[in-house]
C-alpha cells in the first residue's frame, strides 16, 4: 500500500470519528466537518489506487507508456504552440 492511500484512508478513519463526536455532541458544524474530511479522505485514497495502477502498468508495458506519454507532449506542443 503506497503513502497516498495511506493517507488518505487516515483521513477518512479522522472524518468518520469526527462525525460521531459531532453527533454525540449535536455540533452540527463538527458532523459537517467531519463529513467532508471523510469525503476528501475517501477521494485521497482513490487517486492512490489510481495512481498504483498507472505504476503497475507502466512497468508491465514500458514502450506504451512511452508511446502515450509522447503523444500527449505531442499534443501540449500544438496547443501550447498556436499562441
Amino acid at each position: 500500500m503506497y503513502e497516498e492511500q495511506m493517507k488518505g484512508r487516515t483521513e477518512s478513519l479522522k472524518g468518520q470519528a469526527e462525525e460521531a463526536v459531532g453527533r454525540f455532541t449535536d455540533d452540527d458544524e463538527m458532523r459537517d466537518e467531519g463529513r467532508a474530511r471523510h469525503a476528501a479522505g475517501k477521494l485521497q485514497a482513490n487517486y492512490g489506487e489510481k495512481l498504483d495502477s498507472v505504476r503497475e502498468a507502466t512497468v508491465k508495458n514500458p514502450i506504451s507508456a512511452l508511446a502515450i506519454a509522447g503523444g500527449v507532449g505531442v499534443f501540449l506542443g500544438i496547443l501550447l504552440g498556436r499562441r
